[in-house]
């Protein structure tokens, strides 16, 4: 028997313990997704095709080689009379017979660019297309991280926000309870039961709505994954918000402008249309191309009964020169190339302003939401002071059922505004980190260590 219990308390202990060790945490859902997150695997895609285009551009400056080979075979039966006139006189010609031939032919030709500015200038600027898409890539690599982050701190948030509505609804329906009873041993009137009913039907939407937030939040896990996430690991408590590092704007300006993803896709892009520019201009230039041939023929066959057979080889060197004198074609492409790369350079220009203003503004949201979360969590204390000095007010007649229900709702509102300051400060602190490029999947590691799998967050 002793066994027998000993056996039954470690099965209820291993039931105890299974659901909070498969608490999915960040670092889970991160891993994850980059395997399942659909958006990123076309972002993969993509960037695996465009890479290509520095590949296809540098084709027309390296040797093309073609090979071609030719198998004929031919039978002819003629029958055939024609009229010869010589000197008035006229005969008949005949001619009948058989042909019968065959002819297998081989070649190889080597051409070859010498001089052509066009298709060099085009594989600068497909170099430049090659390493933007490279860049795009590293910036969709970085939306990952955001996007995993968002969707799990928010399923974080929605599950505290319930977790305090909840607590606020059992809160205001004891007080109601408590009201009802004062009322019905007449020591207060009807008028305090109905604006402690009010209230309590009010917590009683407001929980509802927040149980349907934390569905909705626990789904979004689900778009970046494919996986269904019913548990999750919790934020401790001892987590802290702390300054950036480094503490100056500035600083974070300097990262911004030197390792800003977007920024680089746009320069790059700029560096390709001044190339594609120029190689719109340099059409009028002359092309030289050389071109090696060497070809092996072999014939044989019959020609009206008579035998034959041929064999031939033999090579060929050309050396062509071209150059367009008109059409209006080339001016109008070197025209419409010329405005493209202003275009790309204004966008460039654009890009880098609103990348030096981003990092400022989230720069300076990271210092208030650091602050905002010491200020909440004051706040917290200072709406239980006020709570417990209302209800002794209450108790002794000073205070209104009103006053108390305000007090209630004020300590459960500072709860809410003190989890969401968490949430809001680390969303703050990664995204200024991917605006100045320093976002990395060490990232997420260090956030993971600041959960608990014992602070179980349950769908």
């Amino acid at each position: 028997m002793r066994l027998i219990k000993l056996g039954l308390l470690a099965f209820s202990a291993t039931l105890l313990v299974a659901p909070l060790s498969s608490a999915d945490s960040l670092k889970d859902i991160y891993d994850s997704a980059l395997q399942n997150d659909p958006v990123l695997r076309a972002a993969r895609a993509s960037f695996n095709a465009d890479r290509e285009i520095k590949n296809i551009s540098r084709a027309a400056l390296l040797p093309q080689i073609s090979i071609s080979g030719d198998y004929t075979q031919s039978e002819n039966n003629e029958n055939a009379q024609s009229v010869i006139v010589i000197e008035d006189e006229s005969f008949i010609s005949t001619r009948n017979g058989l042909t019968d031939s065959e002819q297998t032919r081989y070649s190889a030709t080597l051409n070859q660019a010498i001089f052509d500015m066009p298709s060099w200038y085009r594989f600068r600027g497909g170099k430049a297309l090659s390493q933007s898409a490279r860049a795009q890539f590293s910036a969709d690599q970085q939306s990952l991280i955001i996007r995993v982050s968002q969707a799990y701190f928010n399923a974080l948030r929605a599950h505290d926000n319930m977790e305090t509505r909840e607590a606020e609804e059992r809160a205001i329906q004891r007080q109601l309870e408590q009201t009802r009873e004062r009322f019905e041993v007449g020591l207060l009137p009807i008028t305090d039961v109905h604006e402690a009913q009010a209230v309590f039907d009010d917590a009683a939407v407001n929980s509802l709505e927040a149980r349907g937030a934390v569905n909705i939040a626990f789904e979004a896990l689900e778009v970046l994954t494919g996986q269904s996430h019913t548990v999750l690991a919790g934020l401790m408590g001892k987590f802290e918000a702390t300054a950036p590092n480094p503490e100056i704007s500035e600083a974070w300006v300097d990262l911004a402008l030197g390792n800003n993803f977007q920024l680089k896709v746009a320069e790059l892009g700029k560096d390709a249309s001044y190339n594609e520019a120029k190689a719109a201009a340099a059409a009028r230039l002359p092309k030289i191309t050389g071109r090696a041939t060497y070809y092996d023929s072999d014939s044989d066959g019959f020609n009206y009964g008579t035998p034959f057979e041929s064999l031939q080889d033999g090579h060929q060197f050309v050396i062509s020169v071209s150059m367009p004198i008109m059409g209006g074609g080339v001016d109008a492409q070197r025209r419409q190339a010329k405005q493209r790369a202003i275009q790309a350079g204004e966008g460039y220009t654009a890009a880098k302003r609103n990348t030096v203003q981003s990092a400022r503004s989230r720069h300076q949201l990271v210092l208030t939401n650091a602050a905002r979360v010491k200020a909440r969590k004051q706040a917290i204390t200072s709406a239980n002071s006020a709570l417990a000095a209302t209800q002794a007010g209450y108790e002794v007649g000073t205070r209104n059922i009103v006053d108390v229900l305000v007090a209630q709702r004020t300590l459960f509102r500072a709860r809410r505004n003190y989890a969401n300051a968490r949430y809001d400060y680390i969303l703050s602190m990664m995204s200024l980190k991917e605006v100045a490029g320093q976002l990395s999947p060490d990232d997420v590691y260090a956030l993971n260590a600041w959960l608990d799998p014992q602070l179980v967050i349950a769908k």
